[in-house]
C-alpha cells in the first residue's frame, strides 16, 4: 500500500472538528450542515490536504503554538477507509432526511457518527481499528 505523512495531532484534530460540527447539525437539527460535513469528509477519500481543519491546524494553530510534531506514516488506504466509513453515513443520513423517510434513525446515525468522530478526535478510531482487522483478516 502507498504510505503517506501526516501530522496526528492535526489528523485528530480534523476529525474532533467534524465531529463537533455534526454534534451541532444534530443538536440544531440541520440537514445542510449534515450535507456539509459529509462532502468535506468524502473530499479527504482523495488526499487529506483537502481537508479543511486539517490545513488550518498545520498552517495556523501550529504556527501559534511553535510546535513542530514530526510527520508519521499512515497508509493511504487506511485514511481513505476511515473517511470513506465517516462520511457514507452522514450522507445517507442526509439523504434520508432530505427526502423525509426515516428521520429518527437519520438522526440517531448522525449522533452515533458525531460521538464516533468526537472519540477519533480523542485517538481511539473505531474506522481505523477495523480497517487494521480487516487487513489481518484477508
Amino acid at each position: 500500500m502507498q504510505q503517506c505523512l501526516i501530522y496526528n495531532s492535526s489528523l485528530r484534530f480534523s476529525k474532533a472538528t467534524y465531529g463537533i460540527l455534526a454534534l451541532v447539525a444534530f443538536l440544531i437539527q440541520s440537514q445542510w450542515l449534515v450535507l456539509v460535513i459529509s462532502i468535506l469528509i468524502i473530499l479527504e477519500i482523495i488526499s487529506i490536504n483537502l481537508s479543511i481543519p486539517y490545513q488550518f491546524h498545520i498552517l495556523v494553530l501550529r504556527k501559534l503554538l511553535n510546535k513542530t510534531p514530526q510527520p508519521i506514516q499512515k497508509e493511504q488506504g487506511e485514511l481513505a477507509f476511515v473517511c470513506g466509513m465517516a462520511g457514507s453515513p452522514l450522507l445517507i443520513s442526509f439523504i434520508l432526511l432530505y427526502f423525509g423517510k426515516f428521520t429518527g434513525f437519520a438522526w440517531g446515525l448522525v449522533l452515533v457518527i458525531a460521538l464516533l468522530l468526537l472519540l477519533s478526535g480523542i485517538g481511539i478510531c473505531v474506522a481505523s481499528l477495523t480497517y487494521v482487522i480487516f487487513k489481518k483478516i484477508l
